[in-house]
């Protein structure tokens, strides 16, 4: 088991934003952790549930929303990642980023 000099440090959309966090937001607040925190460890993006619900506009976690899924059974994404594979890699430098549902840049 690795040790490690502090736990696992990062920034999580679910807890300021809920379900209305945008892509923008996601930016911002991975170029701030990148120029103030990544010194302290701080290296992990992660954008929580919900962010691939096409109605989300608020905290409010909506339970049963009409979700388009493909072949695979991945979801179709809302706004926020409809343009993820550039988003994660503009955020990634130097940061670990990734989805609930298993996907990581």
């Amino acid at each position: 088991m690795r040790k490690t000099a502090t736990p696992y440090m990062g920034w999580n959309s679910w807890d300021c934003y809920g379900a209305a966090v945008t892509e923008d937001i996601v930016r911002a607040n991975a170029d701030f952790m990148a120029n103030n925190l990544k010194k302290y460890g701080w290296e992990y993006i992660v954008v929580d549930i919900q962010w691939y619900e096409p109605t989300a506009s608020s905290h409010n976690y909506n339970a049963f929303p009409k979700l388009a899924m493909e072949g695979f059974g991945r979801f179709i994404p809302a706004e926020i990642t409809s343009r993820a594979s550039g988003m994660a890699e503009k955020v990634s430098a130097g940061r670990r980023t990734g989805t609930l549902d298993g996907g990581e840049g």
